[in-house]
């Protein structure tokens, strides 16, 4: 299949994906099912990662930013968690950055940035730490460690550039 044909073949999948979440959204009600354009957004990031030859690791990560976000949202707006529980749940962002971030690094073929892996697993241990402290689980006392998290993400980069550096020797 041609490369035309292979992007009209997902546009048309596009449109038809958008207007079902439209349809479902005007039956079901707009306050209820607005995560779904998050989430188709980055189901296209998605594909526009699968089909670029390039296999962009930045598609990757909007995509999966996109995504989880918008399912994360979907627990409020279907009523999983009341939107005043935010003020204890907003952590959860940082773990899908983090996670975002991993299938960043992952994603990349041509050059993994370790890097990118090391400041993925901060992120995500911010983001649970956070959710320990809000939701009253981790003492608030372990907050005053977080830059140790930057000089983990520090290390990492250094490894990164070290291991680029061996690799052209």
């Amino acid at each position: 299949m041609t490369r035309d044909r292979f992007g009209m073949v997902w546009a048309g999948l596009g449109l038809i994906g958008l207007g079902l979440a439209v349809l479902a959204a005007s039956l079901l009600g707009w306050a209820r099912l607005w995560p779904l354009f998050p989430i188709l957004a980055g189901l296209g990031l998605f594909a526009g990662y699968v089909t670029s030859g390039a296999r962009d690791g930045g598609l990757a990560f909007l995509g999966t930013l996109a995504t989880l976000s918008g399912l994360f949202l979907f627990a409020f707006t279907l009523g999983a968690w009341t939107w005043e529980e935010m003020t204890t749940l907003w952590p959860a962002f940082l773990v899908i950055a983090g996670i975002a971030l991993l299938v960043a690094f992952l994603a990349e073929r041509r050059s993994r940035d370790l890097g990118v892996l090391g400041l993925s697993c901060a992120t995500m241990v911010a983001g649970v730490l956070g959710l320990g402290v809000t939701r009253g689980f981790v003492e608030s006392d372990i907050v005053k460690l977080w830059p140790l998290l930057l000089v983990l993400v520090g290390l990492f980069s250094l490894a990164g550039v070290l291991f680029r550096a061996l690799r052209r020797e």
